[in-house]
This record gives structure tokens, C-alpha cells and sequence, in this order.
């Protein structure tokens, strides 16, 4: 039972370590970002805050995002991140459901939120897209804009850092005392034998 907890424990100390260098390692890198988004080995991270792609992506999920190379094709089907046209700040990931072409060459890129009605009302140029969306993590997104306000670096990093240390601090303490009754129990002198 013991050995049950010990192990179930440093999973749990393995698991907040990862999460915790993570979602610090994703903040560092939108910061030193040249667009300002989060970026890992090459691939943009982002945060999905609507329902307009469901069920393929739900609201609360991290998207993995590959920039778009200047050779790379777009397809029907594909999911793409691309900036608004009146506001480039902000994000949009709609599937392409169809390509504008001029003289043989797709100049434009029809496109569709999976859980929205009707199609987007201005095509995409090539230029607004930011990357095809490649991978998915679920829920993380809750997590990560949590982690931005100051209730959740109290709470995501520095409360689980105190208990980390506090865990260090118990383990290191368990060890002085036992050390101390090792050498008490080496001092102590045996018992003197009753005269008869």
C-alpha cells in the first residue's frame, strides 16, 4: 500500500512538472514570437475559443498549426488558420470546401466552420493564412488561457510549486530523523547486567 502511494505520488509530482514546463515554455515562446503566437519547433499552438468547428475541434482545445510554406497546396478539406480580413488579429480555423482559381491557380480559398450553417462571406487569399492545422489537444486550451491570468499562475504554478517543495522538504526531513535514531540507537549503551 505504501509502495502504491509513493509510486502514485511521483506520477502525480511527473505529470504537474510536465504541464507546469509546458504551458511555460508556451507562454515564453508567443512572447519571443515575431507574430506574437506560440510557437514549438516550427508549429504554432493556438487556443481554440468557439464552437464553429465541432465536433472535429471544440471550444477549449489547443490546435497544433503548421505554417504554410510558400510551395505547400491547399486542398479541399483541408483545415486552415488564417487571419480575419478586417481585423488581423484575430484568428480564424474553417475547413476549405472550395478553391477560386485564376488562369490554373488558386488565388482564393472558400471556406466553413464544420458546426456553422453557411460558408464564410469573403474567400481567403493565400496571404491570410497563417497554416494547416495538423494536431489536436483536448481541454488544454482551458488551461492555457487559465494560466494567463494572475488566479492561475497562483494556482497552476506557484500552489503546485509550494507543494512540490513542501514534498522535497517532508522527504528530507523523514531522512534527518531517521539518521538521528540511527546514531541515538549506536550511542545508547547496552544494558548493564543485574549483579546476582
Amino acid at each position: 500500500m505504501k509502495l502504491a502511494g509513493r509510486f502514485l505520488s511521483g506520477v502525480l509530482t511527473a505529470v504537474l512538472v510536465v504541464v507546469l514546463v509546458a504551458t511555460v515554455a508556451l507562454a515564453i515562446s508567443a512572447r519571443r514570437s515575431a507574430d506574437g503566437l506560440q510557437t514549438v519547433l516550427g508549429y504554432k499552438v493556438l487556443s481554440v475559443l468557439s464552437g464553429s468547428m465541432e465536433p472535429a475541434i471544440k471550444t477549449g482545445d489547443v490546435i497544433i498549426v503548421e505554417p504554410l510554406k510558400s510551395d505547400q497546396e491547399i486542398a479541399e478539406g483541408d483545415v486552415i488558420t488564417f487571419r480575419a480580413p478586417d481585423s488581423p488579429d484575430m484568428l480564424i480555423t474553417h475547413r476549405v470546401v472550395g478553391i477560386v482559381s485564376v488562369n490554373g491557380e488558386p488565388a482564393a480559398y472558400v471556406t466553413k466552420g464544420d458546426n456553422n450553417d453557411s460558408i464564410d462571406l469573403t474567400p481567403v487569399q493565400r496571404s491570410q493564412v497563417v497554416g494547416i492545422q495538423r494536431w489536436r489537444i483536448p481541454y488544454y486550451g482551458y488551461l492555457s488561457n487559465f494560466m494567463r491570468r494572475p488566479l492561475g499562475i497562483i494556482l497552476c504554478v506557484i500552489a503546485p510549486g509550494l507543494v512540490l517543495i513542501g514534498m522535497e522538504v517532508r522527504k528530507i526531513m523523514q531522512l534527518v530523523m531517521e539518521e538521528e535514531r540511527a546514531r541515538q540507537s549506536r550511542e545508547e549503551p547496552a544494558d548493564a547486567q543485574p549483579r546476582g
